[in-house]
C-alpha cells in the first residue's frame, strides 16, 4: 500500500474518532443540582439586569442548555426539564422580555426543589 494511501486512511480514522467523541460530549453533563444552581444564578442575573443584554442572554442560554443536558443524562422529566429542553431546542434567541419571563419561571420551579430533582 502506498504511503499516501496509508496517511489518508489514518486521517479518516482520526477524524472519525473525533466526530464520535464530539457527538458523545453531551453525555458529560454536570449533575442536576449544579445545573439547577447555575440556572438560578443566571435567572437572578437576568432579573437584576446585571450585565448587557447579550451577556445575560449567553449566561441564561448556557445555563438552560446545561440544565437540559443534565436532565437528559439523569432521565428526569420534570416541568423544569421539559421547559429547559424546549428552550434549548429553539433556533431563535430569546428576547429580553422572554428572558425575564423564563427567569421568573425558573426561579419558581427551582427554588423549592434545589436539593432534589
Amino acid at each position: 500500500m502506498s504511503r499516501s494511501l496509508l496517511m489518508l486512511l489514518l486521517g479518516c480514522v482520526v477524524a472519525g474518532s473525533a466526530v464520535q467523541a464530539s457527538s458523545q460530549s453531551w453525555k458529560r453533563a454536570i449533575p442536576f443540582e449544579q445545573a439547577s444552581s447555575d440556572a438560578l444564578i443566571a435567572a437572578n442575573a437576568v432579573l437584576k439586569q446585571a450585565g448587557t443584554e447579550e451577556c445575560l442572554r449567553g449566561k441564561l442560554s448556557n445555563a438552560i442548555v446545561q440544565l437540559s443536558n443534565s436532565c437528559d443524562v439523569a432521565g428526569l422529566e420534570t416541568s423544569v426539564c421539559v421547559m429547559a429542553s424546549s428552550i434549548a431546542g429553539e433556533e431563535n434567541e430569546l428576547s429580553m422580555g422572554e428572558m425575564m419571563t423564563t427567569s421568573t419561571q425558573l426561579l419558581l420551579m427551582l427554588e423549592p426543589s434545589t436539593t432534589a430533582p
